[in-house]
């Protein structure tokens, strides 16, 4: 089995331009993640290294790393020092946990009003975020799509530009229809 390392494998961020703004939605696999460890296994096909990959996500330029991972993820992922890591790389940190392969909830809709607001102030300043959850395909791609359409694309648009930009991303019927009904 092959192993992805951070050194041999630098970590990927595929990007989609914001309408009406020279912004940019980065969206990403879980940085440093290393992903057997968490369940006691010494290796398997993901050993990433934290600090080579937040230095990519530096280098790319992001103001902020958006993560969308559950609690429990961060032990399983063997990320715990996920948060202050990025804040000591000087990338604003934001936490939107929402259920694999699910949609967002109560919770998440709430502190989206703040963090939505912020993250969309970034881009209409031509700014930089990246998004990631496990994979960077399902939960990262719902956000980065909801992003779009609250730029004003058409949500049917913003799921094809994702999934062009990153194969597999938005990938249950429930996340599709979740974005079919975001507005603008």
């Amino acid at each position: 089995m092959k192993t992805n390392r951070s050194v041999i494998s630098p970590l990927q961020i595929d990007a989609i331009a914001v309408p009406g703004s020279g912004g940019l939605i980065g969206m990403t696999i879980c940085p440093g993640k290393d992903e057997y460890a968490g369940l006691g296994i010494p290796s398997g096909p993901w050993k990433r290294d934290l600090d080579l990959d937040l230095q990519v996500i530096r280098d790319w330029q992001a103001q902020a790393l958006v993560t969308l991972i559950e609690e429990f993820e961060f032990e399983l992922l063997s990320v715990p020092e996920l948060p202050e890591k990025t804040r000591a790389f000087g990338i604003r940190w934001v936490h939107l946990p929402i259920v694999d392969v699910w949609v967002p909830d109560r919770v998440f809709e709430e502190e989206w009003e703040v963090a939505g607001e912020e993250l969309r102030q970034i881009l209409r300043e031509d700014g930089r975020i990246v998004l990631h959850c496990r994979g960077g395909l399902g939960r990262t791609g719902l956000v980065a799509a909801r992003l779009l359409v609250e730029f004003g694309m058409a949500p049917r648009e913003a799921i094809r530009r994702v999934r062009a930009a990153r194969p597999g991303a938005i990938q249950t019927r429930e996340q599709e229809e979740y974005v079919l009904r975001c507005k603008s």
